[in-house]
C-alpha cells in the first residue's frame, strides 16, 4: 500500500518486464481479472499465501506459493517473493516524493518505475528509440 492506494504487480523473472498498477483492494474480484490481463497462460506465478491468491486459475497458470509465517523461502520448492518484494521496496522508496506532489499520478510514476527497471541506466536512450518507432521521420 502506498499513501492509502493499494498496488499489484508482478516480475517476469527471466526478461525483468515488470507492471505495477494501482488497484481499489486486494480482493480476488479485483486481482484475477487484472492476472488474466498482464500474465501468461501457462507462466508459473510464485505468491505468498494471501487468500485472494487462492483464486488464481489453476487451469491457466501454475500457482506456486511460500508460507511467509513459516518461512521467506519454502524450502521444498525454493519458492519465494523476494524479486518482487524487492521490486516494491524501491519503487515506493521512490514514489514517496512523487505522490507528495501529485498522487493522481501513481498511475504514470508506476509506469516509470517499471520502465527503468527493464531498462536500468539505458531508460532514455530506449524511450527515445520507442518514440522512433511510434513515429518515425520520413
Amino acid at each position: 500500500m502506498l499513501s492509502g492506494q493499494w498496488v499489484f504487480g508482478g516480475i517476469d523473472k527471466e526478461t525483468r518486464d515488470t507492471f505495477m498498477i494501482p488497484v481499489q483492494d486486494r480482493l480476488a474480484a479485483t486481482l484475477i481479472p487484472h492476472i488474466q490481463r498482464y500474465i501468461l497462460p501457462g507462466t508459473a506465478i510464485l505468491s505468498d499465501e494471501w487468500a485472494s491468491y487462492n483464486s488464481i486459475p489453476a487451469a491457466s497458470f501454475q500457482h506456486l506459493t511460500v508460507n511467509h509465517s513459516l518461512n521467506f523461502v519454502e524450502p521444498t520448492t525454493g519458492v519465494h517473493t523476494q524479486t518482487v518484494e524487492s521490486a516494491w521496496g524501491g519503487a515506493r522508496k521512490r514514489l514517496r516524493n512523487c505522490m507528495t506532489t501529485n498522487p493522481i499520478l501513481l498511475d504514470t510514476h508506476l509506469s516509470e518505475v517499471c520502465w527503468q527497471k527493464k531498462y536500468g541506466k539505458a531508460s532514455f536512450s530506449n524511450l527515445i528509440m520507442e518514440i522512433r518507432k511510434q513515429y518515425p521521420v520520413v
